[in-house]
């Protein structure tokens, strides 16, 4: 970029000292920013800046943007033609990361930032060599067990006010404080988010060091307690001396108290603590994507219940759940390359009813909807079948899809029975299909899509019009 402008030695000066954590208002790097100069513009400097950087900074690979996503997933969750373009930055990074897989302070510091599951889409091969403790570290990921179970039990045990296990974790992990969860929230933030006092003030006193970390909108904790109105945690942060950090909306935490109307409506909800820390990235759905989907579809294409099996026992092994799929695919929902079709509607396309069973007796909530623009060829989409149901229709739902399929007795009965009685478990929530099909019906409401354009029927629930 600067390649003909500085001498070597000047543009490694620059990149060692600029300040290449400042993010854009969509919380995304530099790095980002590179990526996308470049499937603009295939000019080779943007690549050579990019492995500068890289190289320099290693750790900027584990920064996310607001949707929680990653450089990798940026790349990876593209269109064919940007996919097959930004290869070559995959590529660099791969190279990278085998450059660093021996350095277990780098490794470690990747997998506190919440990255750590990435590496283990690089690092499959056995063949590459690594040091015990990464290669522990790799495996515990698997495993969920020793830090990436640490890291869990931290969050919880801020979540459940237990100061007394927070300390004991300190002890065995005394850099735990690192750990962030996939918002890019720090102990400190959760602390303020669950308005945990006593904790807050003990990493204050402690741990001083932890409430100057950013999450993924370089937000620090004093922002989350000012955005709160949370008096008494901007006490202790105060008086710990909380820096005054701009975000990435060049907001200083000040800025939100002094001025309210800064403060979207949002931060104004009754619940607006809880709703921040239980609401769901896309980038967990993304990580899940890249690593499980592409099984998964061949699993139900070939209506192998063992295999879908065994993948959802991997998943649930790492702390994951079907239910963390996104059940929606958008129309710029790309998965390397290919357009992203939600498991439930690659099942009813290939009419898997043994797969389609399988997976909602497995927790995957019988609900999705597939936006499909009306200006796609027909010839070219993966969800021809689709459109031969209902052509005007830009969204496709998939109780609406059941609902239209005749001289299909059998395969309505599946949903049917298993909207009727069965309720979705898993470890953190319990939420059977009833309340998540009123939330569905919500979101139907809220929707803006034009109301001619999908089929609903106001008065009755979506169970209702299935039975």
């Amino acid at each position: 970029m600067f390649e003909n402008c500085f001498s070597n030695n000047i543009q490694q000066f620059i990149l060692s000292n600029a300040n290449l954590h400042i993010k854009s208002s969509k919380g995304e790097t530099f790095l980002f920013h590179l990526i996308h100069l470049y499937d603009q513009n295939e000019n080779k400097e943007y690549l050579i800046t990019f492995n500068n950087i890289f190289n320099k900074q290693p750790l900027l690979l584990s920064q996310r943007n607001e949707q929680g996503r990653t450089i990798v997933d940026d790349i990876e969750l593209t269109s064919s033609l940007s996919y097959y373009k930004l290869q070559i930055f995959y590529d660099t990074i791969k190279n990278i990361l085998i450059d660093q897989i021996k350095n277990n302070i780098i490794i470690e510091r990747f997998v506190l930032n919440s990255f750590g599951y990435h590496l283990l889409l690089f690092f499959n091969d056995e063949k590459i060599q690594v040091t015990k403790y990464v290669n522990d570290l790799l495996r515990s990921l698997k495993l969920r067990q020793g830090l990436p179970a640490l890291m869990y039990d931290f969050a919880q045990a801020i979540e459940d006010d237990d100061l007394v296990k927070i300390q004991n974790i300190f002890r065995i992990k005394s850099n735990i404080y690192f750990a962030k969860d996939w918002s890019g929230r720090t102990c400190a933030h959760l602390a303020v988010l669950h308005q945990r006092r006593e904790i807050l003030n003990f990493i204050c006193e402690n741990y001083n060091s932890v409430i100057s970390l950013k999450d993924n909108l370089n937000r620090t904790p004093l922002h989350y307690a000012c955005i709160m109105n949370d008096e008494i945690a901007i006490n202790i942060l105060q008086h710990a001396l909380a820096k005054q950090i701009t975000d990435c909306l060049n907001l200083f935490p000040d800025d939100y108290k002094n001025n309210r109307d800064l403060c979207c409506e949002e931060f104004y909800a009754q619940d607006f603590p809880k709703n921040e820390i239980q609401k769901c990235l896309p980038g967990l759905s993304d990580y899940l994507k890249l690593s499980f989907y592409f099984p998964l579809k061949k699993s139900i294409e070939e209506n192998s219940i063992d295999n879908i099996t065994l993948i959802n026992n991997e998943m649930n092994t790492m702390g994951f759940y079907l239910e963390d799929f996104n059940p929606n695919s958008y129309i710029n929902d790309w998965l390397k390359g290919q357009r992203y079709i939600p498991l439930l509607f690659v099942a009813l396309e290939h009419r898997s009813i043994s797969s389609i069973q399988c997976l909602i007796e497995l927790g995957l909530p019988p609900i999705g909807r597939m936006y499909i623009s009306k200006s796609i060829n027909n010839n070219n989409s993966r969800c021809v079948s689709f459109r031969t149901r209902a052509e005007e229709l830009e969204c496709f739902d998939i109780i609406d899809m059941i609902n239209n399929l005749e001289d299909d007795n059998e395969l309505k009965h599946v949903f049917k029975r298993h909207l009727s009685s069965h309720e979705i478990n898993h470890s953190q929530t319990s939420l059977n299909l009833e309340e998540q099909l009123k939330r569905k019906k919500l979101s139907q409401q809220r929707s803006s899509v034009p109301k001619q354009y999908v089929k609903s029927d106001d008065n009755k629930s979506q169970t209702c019009i299935l039975l």
